[in-house]
């Protein structure tokens, strides 16, 4: 064999590499606990990434190299508005029907987006240039654009493998051992963060999000494994047309109007409310206990919770499953608006369980009904357009809370002994507004009419 022969060879050899990691076949039955324990430890993977990168970890770095509370307000806001990306995704799925390679594609950028982000402002901030701050926000929203591409074929795959009798047991299995792994890694995190004297604290932070990075990329990689059925595309239309076909569904319209007016109620009281906890609660003085009350004992409450209401989903239907989970999520501002700094890990705490126990179950129907709702070929851009309006809706509220809190600045005053301040003055509205949601919108999405088509082969 030449030398030229060789060469072309090892130069086709990753393509073909790639397009069998890519290629579409059919899914037998018998895989699909093979399939469904690797949806379960790359979700793990997954989870880990994402909450070792954000929450208080992310809130420490971000304080540290400058980013202000308007800019922490205008980062979430504009991170939302990015994720009206899940439409142009839906689209092209559709256009396309190659699920796999387009979620790759798109995770892969956001997350390795991310990751650059922190190190290069990490750079910045230790070279003394101003604009770190700007550069972080600037690659956090580049980020969340390409993580939003990632969802609706995600989701679309995810609804072709998983028979739909089994949907909802599965994905509250899969919710719990998710949470068990995330609090196997987050509490020792938060421990070393309080052992370190405050100048290693940042070398700390920058290990955990380096872990993290590694974890959520060998995680796409894995994932990626999986086959993927072949998506029945639907009929050639203008891409307007496709938008508009689930606002004119009459029984998804009433779960789009809950999403807009839940979603701005949650972003306008929690989208900032992690400042508050580490500032005004006094959780930047305890890592430890703050990781424990926001991070591991929410994952706890999925974990006593993900099973049976998986099954509850699946047995008793979505309807009153989504109507009372989301009515005990909605509550978690009233334990924020009592708690002090003296009480704050015993409200925090309580608030995290019962906000883990009922975001599970309501996350739990509400994936279903949007992934089984639809006909498949059809997932892909119901998924996006319910996301892409709670999003709409979630950075509005963002913006709000951002410029309440620019208004007001340090304001405050005493009526009967409780302090009114921006940030509860966000909590009171915004739980009135999430019971108020809950209460008059769920009650019209009633039990939907499912589609049970999936893409397993006959056995």
């Amino acid at each position: 064999m030449s030398i030229s022969t060789e060469l072309r060879n090892a130069l086709s050899y990753p393509k073909e590499l790639a397009r069998n990691y890519f290629a579409q076949r059919v899914v037998y039955p018998w895989e699909l606990p093979a399939i469904m324990r690797k949806h379960i430890y790359t979700g793990a993977m997954g989870s880990l990434y994402y909450t070792l990168m954000g929450g208080i970890f992310f809130i420490y770095f971000g304080n540290a190299i400058g980013i202000t509370r308007p800019m922490w307000g205008v980062m979430s806001g504009l991170s939302q508005f990015m994720l009206a990306s899940q439409l142009l995704s839906a689209f092209m799925t559709e256009r396309l029907g190659r699920r796999k390679v387009l979620w790759f594609t798109s995770a892969l950028l956001g997350r390795s987006l991310r990751v650059a982000g922190i190190l290069v402002a990490l750079w910045l901030w230790r070279a003394g240039q101003p604009d770190a701050a700007l550069f972080m926000v600037t690659m956090v929203v580049a980020s969340n654009f390409f993580d939003a591409l990632a969802e609706p074929p995600w989701l679309s795959w995810l609804g072709d493998i998983i028979p739909e009798e089994q949907h909802g047991r599965f994905w509250g299995r899969r919710a719990a051992w998710i949470a068990f792994a995330t609090v196997c890694v987050i509490v020792p995190a938060g421990l070393a963060m309080d052992f370190v004297p405050e100048g290693w604290r940042m070398t700390v932070t920058i290990c955990v999000f380096i872990l993290a990075g590694v974890l959520g990329i060998v995680d796409l990689f894995i994932h990626g494994t999986l086959p993927e059925p072949a998506l029945a595309l639907p009929e050639q239309s203008r891409a307007i047309k496709r938008f508009m076909e689930p606002l004119a569904d009459t029984e998804f319209r009433p779960w789009l109007l809950f999403t807009l007016v839940w979603s701005f109620s949650m972003s306008l009281g929690g989208s900032l409310g992690w400042l508050y906890f580490f500032d005004e609660l006094g959780i930047k003085n305890n890592f430890l206990g703050g990781t424990l009350v926001m991070i591991a004992l929410p994952l706890v409450g999925n974990i006593l919770t993900g099973k049976w209401s998986g099954k509850l989903v699946d047995i008793a239907g979505i309807s009153g499953v989504l109507f009372w989970g989301h009515i005990v999520w909605a509550t978690l501002p009233l334990y924020w608006l009592v708690a002090t700094p003296a009480t704050a890990l015993i409200f925090l705490g309580f608030s995290s369980v019962v906000g883990g126990m009922g975001s599970t179950a309501a996350t739990n129907a509400a994936n279903k009904l949007v992934t089984r709702l639809p006909a498949p070929e059809n997932r892909a851009m119901y998924a996006a357009v319910s996301r892409c309006a709670g999003n709409f809706a979630g950075g509005l509220g963002a913006f709000a809370a951002g410029a309440t809190l620019a208004l007001l600045g340090g304001w405050h005053t005493s009526v009967f002994g409780w302090t009114v301040a921006a940030f509860p003055i966000l909590f009171v509205i915004s739980l009135v507004l999430r019971l108020s949601s809950a209460i008059v919108f769920i009650r019209r999405i009633g039990e939907p009419r499912l589609n049970s088509s999936n893409g397993l082969a006959a056995a």
